[in-house]
This record gives C-alpha cells, sequence and structure tokens, in this order.
C-alpha cells in the first residue's frame, strides 16, 4: 500500500500542475478543487484517485488542495469556494445538522457518494501495555484534533465503550494527524487514534523500534452509537502487508463521503458523479481503501445530508435511485424547508 500511495502523491502532483493554469470563465472550464486531508491519510490517497480519473477519463481539470483537516474545508465548500471535500459521515452529519462544534448548520451540503468507509481506532507503540480502550485510563491520549474537530466526538465514543470519558485520561489536543503521529514517536502521547493502516502509520511503523500496534474496542460496543450518531463496532482481522494487528480487533467504523454544495451546477455534478461511477472499477483495482466497495454500497438510501440533484439525475439513468432513497431525500429536504 506504502507504494500506491507513493505514486498516488506523484499523480496528485501532476493533476494538481496541469490544472494551475486554467484561465476559462465558464463553470466547466474551471478548475475542479478537491478539499482533502494532509498527505499520508486515506483521504488524501483517494481523493488523488478521484482527480485522476475526473480529469483523465472525465476531462475535467482537477487540482487537490489539502487542508490539515476537513473541520477547515467544510465552511469552504459551504460557501461554494472549493468544488468538492472529501468528508467522514460523522463530519457531515454535524456540520449540515449545526451540531458542536459547528455553530451555525451548513444546509448547502450535498452528497455525491459514498467513498470507502473508514475504520477508526487508537494506535500505540508495539511494545506498550495498552491493549483495549479500558488501559487507556490515566494515560496520555490524543482525543482533539483542532483542524477535524468533529472527530472529538467519535474517540469521545470510543473511550465511552470503555467506561472511560476525556476526564478519565490525560487529554492531549493536537493540530492533525501528522502532529499526532509526532506525538507517539516522540513518546508524549501513548495512544493517538486513526484510520487503520493510513501511510503515515506505515511510515510510523517503519521509524518506531518495534513499530505500532492497534488496540481493541472496550466491552461495552453500544455506547460507540449512542454518543456518535453514525458509527458502528467493526471488526478488522490481520492481513498481510498491514501492520499492527495480530489478531481480530473491534474498531470504530465510519464511511468517507464525496460532498459538493448546492453552489455546483447540475450539469456539472452531473458529469462528475458520471465519470467516477463509470470509472468504480478502475478505483477498485487501483485504491485498496475503495476495492470492498461495490457501486450499490456507493448510492446508500441511508444518508446523513441530501444528495445532489446532479448525482441524483445520474443515479435515475443508472437504476441506482430507488423509493427508500427518494424517502431519505425528500425527509432531509423537508427538515429544511428546501425544495429541490
Amino acid at each position: 500500500m506504502f507504494k500506491a500511495w507513493i505514486r498516488t502523491v506523484a499523480v496528485a502532483a501532476v493533476v494538481a500542475l496541469s490544472g494551475c493554469d486554467s484561465s476559462g470563465n465558464t463553470e466547466q472550464d474551471r478548475v475542479l478543487t478537491i478539499g482533502s486531508n494532509p498527505a499520508g491519510s486515506h483521504v488524501y490517497a483517494v481523493a488523488a484517485g478521484l482527480a485522476k480519473v475526473l480529469q483523465e477519463n472525465g476531462g475535467i481539470r482537477t487540482t487537490i488542495r489539502p487542508f490539515s483537516g476537513s473541520s477547515v474545508y467544510l465552511p469552504l465548500m459551504q460557501r461554494g469556494e472549493i468544488g468538492l471535500g472529501m468528508n467522514t459521515s460523522i463530519d457531515s452529519y454535524l456540520s449540515f445538522s449545526g451540531l458542536p462544534p459547528y455553530q451555525q448548520p451548513m444546509r448547502n451540503l450535498r452528497m455525491i457518494a459514498m467513498i470507502f468507509p473508514l475504520p477508526i481506532m487508537y494506535m500505540v507503540r508495539a511494545d506498550s501495555d495498552i491493549e483495549r480502550v479500558e488501559d487507556l485510563r490515566g494515560r496520555n491520549v490524543v482525543i482533539e484534533f483542532r483542524a477535524i474537530a468533529a472527530m472529538g466526538q467519535l474517540h469521545t465514543g470510543i473511550l465511552a465503550t470503555g467506561g472511560l470519558t476525556p476526564d478519565d485520561v490525560n487529554p492531549v489536543v493536537v493540530a492533525g494527524l501528522p502532529e499526532s503521529m509526532d506525538m507517539l514517536s516522540q513518546g508524549r502521547a501513548e495512544a493517538v487514534p486513526t484510520g487503520i493502516n493510513t501511510a503515515l502509520a506505515l511510515q510510523l511503523n517503519a521509524s518506531i523500534p518495534g513499530g505500532i500496534r492497534y488496540i481493541t474496542m472496550g466491552a461495552n460496543e453500544p455506547r460507540l452509537g449512542e454518543i456518535m450518531p453514525g458509527a458502528a463496532p467493526v471488526t478488522i482481522a490481520p492481513s498481510e502487508g498491514e501492520p499492527g494487528i495480530f489478531e481480530p480487533i473491534r474498531v470504530a467504523g465510519v464511511t468517507d463521503l464525496l460532498n459538493t454544495s448546492v453552489a455546483m451546477s447540475e450539469d456539472r455534478v452531473y458529469a462528475i458523479t458520471r465519470t467516477i461511477m463509470e470509472s468504480w472499477e478502475e478505483l477498485r483495482r487501483d485504491y485498496s481503501q475503495i476495492a470492498d466497495t461495490t457501486i450499490e454500497q456507493a448510492v446508500p438510501s441511508d444518508i446523513v445530508h441530501p444528495y445532489h440533484a446532479g448525482a441524483i439525475r445520474y443515479y435515475r439513468e443508472a437504476g441506482h435511485w430507488t423509493p427508500a432513497h427518494q424517502e431519505s431525500q425528500d425527509r432531509l429536504l423537508e427538515a429544511i424547508g428546501a425544495s429541490e
């Protein structure tokens, strides 16, 4: 996966550079920007893959704009200042609903597709005596990322499975994922939450003597979903080439969505959606994060905010739009008093 990530970063750089000199005046001519998390994250790798197929297969000039975290670029997408964003279902739900840490509901957000599942759990040094969430009591534990503020609620939910609150650990706040990895490497934090098998984790595993290890969820698993709607416990088994997992463990499962806003036209989003869906098997082949996600799973009817009209238009044509999808769409639009 690490070699694939290096290849993806190279592609991302080429795609970004090829789009930066655009002077088109129409929406179709303008360079499309995808907001993502930092290089080394699953989100960045997959955003690079999406940029590649949009440019090569759809003729849509695309660039990636990495931020320290999705909490930074969600407001930009809400205002239409960037075209697309890769956001977790948790961040999407909280921002659209206007729940903490967001002060105002971001009603302009619209969904294009669910791109990949994202298992998240606390990572420790392999020689640590921390085995499960209950063992985090009294330890130096990263709880909040300032640049991915919504994830703090997920991390609190993970702690709750072990009967813990942030007051039961020595909470550490960091800017984002890279800083949390540095904290673990330097011994300033004993456990950091992260997506399973990210490029950053692979790098850390190679640099720390003995490597890294992921712990398993606490015994009270229902607390996860109670505190963070949209998250659910899932099992991750050991796999060749994926360090840090030596036996099946239980982790927090969320999903990562491709979002846009009502500021983008129906025709533009239709073209984006069509290109991505018609390139789906290519994406599954080239990016391990997407490998197990079928097109049917990429178009869920259980959604946290509405789909964009352009995406719906394509899904209807392709036969993926069902009465269940329409029911969810109508319910969400009615809740915000919108008609699309």
